[in-house]
């Protein structure tokens, strides 16, 4: 039952999702970023909740319209993120899935 609840919320997310790495993969440039891989990987590294062992993403509070909505769904649901690739290059920077993008402000856009 479970299952079929985050299977349903992934099919209705999963347009927001790919529309957010649209909005990340046109400002990624314009955004300055941490470009140093291994302090990402200490800043994910110290985000790690030790119960579920994925890094915590930021607060949604930290932002405002869409931004907040997106960084709130990516809290609720940061297995699902895990599993996902990122399309926007940010791999440069040590992100490893859609997941680290919300981690650090990148997913903000």
């Amino acid at each position: 039952m479970v299952a079929n609840k985050m299977h349903h919320s992934l099919l209705i997310l999963l347009p927001f999702f790919f529309y957010l790495t649209i909005i990340t993969i046109e400002s990624s440039k314009a955004i300055a970023q941490e470009a140093n891989p291994k302090a990402f990987k200490i800043m994910k590294e110290k985000a790690i909740n030790k119960k579920t062992g994925l890094p915590e993403t930021l607060d949604p509070g930290l932002f405002k319209g869409k931004a907040k909505e997106a960084y709130q769904v990516a809290k609720d649901i940061p297995v699902i993120l895990s599993q996902m690739p990122c399309f926007c290059e940010c791999d440069a920077y040590g992100h490893e899935n859609l997941l680290d993008c919300f981690i650090d402000k990148h997913a903000a856009g």
